[in-house]
């Protein structure tokens, strides 16, 4: 049974734990979902307020290469906070994490809203890096005090609470960025986000520190017991209950569970951890073609010859239909086959890539292909969402018999290697649009008039060649 302290709590305990879980999630990702995806959908907006920062003399090129930068920027800080959240988490706690990753979103946030009336770029650009290094921080920690501070019977609804505060939040961002709510005011778009990140920052406060830190790292069990009794209200005998398994564990193995965090090396020799860390890189690559979805779909749809309205009630109906399939995904995901459902679901996702790329390319010589584009896009909100869902489950499956610390810092370890290739292959394939399209691949994309051969569009090409 490890060093848990029951299986199950009662009904009232449970319904308080969800709501701390709910509470804590979508505050603490509002901004990584909120300001990655309102750039879709008030691309325009930026449009004008990029070339104002550069006195009018950004053209079209080189506002491609520009908010290209700005948007990626956000990769390479996300890579730079999951490096570090574990090895922080461990040190310094989870909640003192929470509090540090919130910190950092309240000052992105203000920053990024800052950015707007000084029509300064590069301030807006750094904003959106302090933001991924600091939802990286948070989230992880975030997922680490939901799971050792929930029972095991909780343990996987706690930990998918991070995945629906993502899309929801995904959902708000696209919706607040159309120009017939806040797409035409960047200031309240972007200060928007200040208020939750805010709220994120005060709420965290009060809670407790995961009972497992306390206990494993802390080696304080008196903190353990209150925090205990705060997030299950378990009675006096639960908590000591709770004490003696890991007073037993620490007989028989000789240290406490977590005590040493397995490292690189361990990642690479053991048989399991080797096993997951393959499975993890393979698979993910189905999850980072959203990316390029959830920052430009709408700029994708107006160039199939897509009146730019309807671009953005598509993209903003993607990732409504996102959020729906990610709620549906969370009741069927244990009830049938994990393997059936994300084979099932994957191949349909890259299907929807390879269904936009040829509508897209029929667009110039048959006008109702564009259409297919629309489909397209929304099928592809639909199937990533169950297809990284089922992801998160069957990792967690995979990685049952590792520490929640262990298996967290091999789940984070998994997006430097996923995610950087993505921003240098994005580039380099804006290189060959630009000086070389001998590509056969990149040749057909180009073929469309509606579909200028930019870094813009490079971004969907890379999701789908890699």
């Amino acid at each position: 049974m490890g060093t848990e302290s029951r299986t199950s709590i009662s009904s009232a305990s449970t319904r308080k734990l969800l709501l701390y879980g709910a509470l804590l999630s979508f505050s603490s990702i509002f901004q990584m979902g909120y300001s990655n995806a309102y750039p879709n959908t008030s691309i325009e907006s930026f449009k004008i307020y990029l070339n104002d920062s550069f006195n009018g003399e950004l053209d079209p090129p080189s506002f491609s290469w520009v908010w290209s930068a700005v948007l990626n920027i956000w990769f390479i800080g996300f890579a730079i906070g999951s490096l570090f959240s574990v090895p922080m988490a461990d040190r310094l706690g989870r909640k003192s994490c929470l509090l540090i990753g919130n910190a950092g979103n309240f000052i992105s946030a203000t920053l990024s809203c800052l950015a707007i009336p000084l029509n300064l770029w590069w301030l807006y650009m750094g904003s959106r890096l302090l933001f991924a290094v600091s939802a990286a921080i948070s989230m992880n920690s975030l997922i680490l005090l939901l799971q050792e501070s929930s029972p095991s019977s909780l343990r996987g609804t706690m930990s998918f609470y991070a995945e629906m505060a993502f899309v929801v939040t995904n959902a708000i961002g696209v919706v607040c960025g159309m120009r017939i709510v806040l797409g035409s005011n960047l200031l309240l778009l972007t200060g928007l986000a200040i208020i939750p990140a805010l709220f994120s920052l005060l709420i965290v406060w009060p809670f407790h520190e995961s009972p497992k830190f306390l206990l494993l790292k802390k080696k304080d069990a008196e903190a353990a017991k209150k925090s205990l009794r705060f997030y299950q209200n378990a009675d006096a005998e639960e908590c000591d209950r709770f004490l003696r398994e890991a007073e037993e564990e620490t007989a028989n193995d000789g240290k406490m569970e977590n005590d040493s965090p397995p490292g690189l090396s361990d990642i690479i020799r053991v048989p399991h951890l080797k096993k997951g860390l393959l499975l993890g890189i393979l698979s993910l690559q189905l999850t980072t073609s959203i990316w390029p979805i959830i920052y430009l779909s709408t700029e994708f749809l107006v160039r199939a010859n897509i009146d730019d309205m309807t671009a953005e009630g598509v993209s903003t109906l993607m990732l409504v239909f996102s959020t729906i399939s990610t709620v549906i995904g969370m009741v069927i995901v244990e009830r049938f086959s994990r393997r059936k459902i994300f084979l099932s679901f994957a191949t349909v996702n890259v299907s929807a890539l390879v269904i936009f790329v040829l509508s897209a390319s029929l667009q110039h010589l048959w006008d109702e292909a564009k259409y297919g584009c629309i489909a397209a896009i929304c099928l592809h909100g639909i199937t990533y969402s169950e297809t990284r869902l089922v992801l998160r489950s069957r990792f967690m499956s995979v990685w049952r018999s590792v520490p929640s610390h262990g298996s967290s810092q091999l789940n984070w370890f998994l997006f430097p290697i996923v995610r950087l290739p993505r921003v240098s292959l994005s580039v380099s394939i804006s290189l060959l649009d630009s000086s070389s399209p001998s590509s056969p691949f990149l040749s057909m994309i180009q073929s469309s008039p509606s579909v200028s051969p930019d870094l813009s569009y490079s971004f969907l090409s890379s999701s789908f060649l890699v």
